[in-house]
C-alpha cells in the first residue's frame, strides 16, 4: 500500500474472497464473478474481518454475523482460495461508529442469521429484506451507507462482492490467494 493517510482519517479493508464451499461454488458458476464473499476489516494488520458468513467451519448452517480471521475457521482452512484486499480512506467518525456497531453486535450476534432466501433472489434481481437477516454483501452495503463511507447505488439486497471493487477510493492492496495473504499481512502495514 503506498499513500499517505489525510488528517482526520482512518482505514478500513474489504476482503473478498472465493472459497470451495458448496455456496461459494454455486454462486460462482452462477454469477461468474471471481469473488463470492465480502468482509469489512478495521485492523491495518488484517487480523480481524466482520460479515455474515458460517458459524462454524465443517458446518453452512447456522451463519450469521460472524467475527472472521484469516488465521482460523474457513479462511484459514482454504489457503489457496483467490482474495483481493481494498484498502478504504473514512473520516474518523465514520470508522468509529463501524467499531461501534460491530461492539454492539458481537454479544448478540446469534440474534442475527444469514439469508439464504436473500442471496438466492439476489441473482436474479430481487431485493428482499428480512429483519436480522443478511447475506455478506448486503451487510457491507447497507453498513457502509449507515456510517457514511458510501453512498448506495442501489438497494443494498442487490449488491454482489465485486460490486465493492468499483467504490471510488477503494485501493489495491493485495491479491492472490489468502495464504498469500496471511504470509503479507504485516507486510501491509505502513
Amino acid at each position: 500500500m503506498t499513500g499517505k493517510k489525510e488528517q482526520g482519517t482512518r482505514e478500513i479493508f474489504l476482503l473478498l474472497v472465493r472459497t470451495q464451499s458448496l455456496l461459494s461454488r454455486v454462486i460462482h458458476v452462477a454469477t461468474r464473478e471471481p469473488y463470492t464473499h465480502v468482509s469489512i476489516g478495521m485492523a491495518s494488520d488484517c487480523t480481524k474481518f466482520y460479515s455474515f458468513a458460517r458459524r462454524y467451519t465443517r458446518l453452512p448452517l447456522p451463519a450469521g454475523f460472524v467475527h472472521e480471521s484469516i488465521e482460523r475457521g474457513m479462511m484459514a482452512k482454504c489457503k489457496d482460495a483467490p482474495c483481493a484486499l481494498y484498502r478504504l480512506e473514512v473520516p474518523e467518525a465514520s470508522y468509529h461508529a463501524l467499531r461501534r456497531k460491530f461492539k454492539k453486535m458481537l454479544p448478540v450476534q446469534k440474534r442475527f442469521q444469514y439469508s439464504v432466501l436473500g442471496t438466492f433472489l439476489c441473482f436474479f434481481g430481487i431485493a428482499y429484506k428480512r429483519r436480522n437477516k443478511y447475506f455478506c454483501s448486503q451487510f457491507v452495503a447497507e453498513t457502509l451507507n449507515e456510517v457514511g463511507v458510501m453512498e448506495l447505488k442501489k438497494s443494498p439486497e442487490l449488491y454482489h462482492p465485486v460490486d465493492f471493487i468499483q467504490l471510488p477510493d477503494a485501493q489495491l492492496c493485495y491479491e492472490g490467494t489468502l495464504g498469500g495473504l496471511a504470509k503479507q499481512r504485516f507486510c501491509l502495514v505502513y
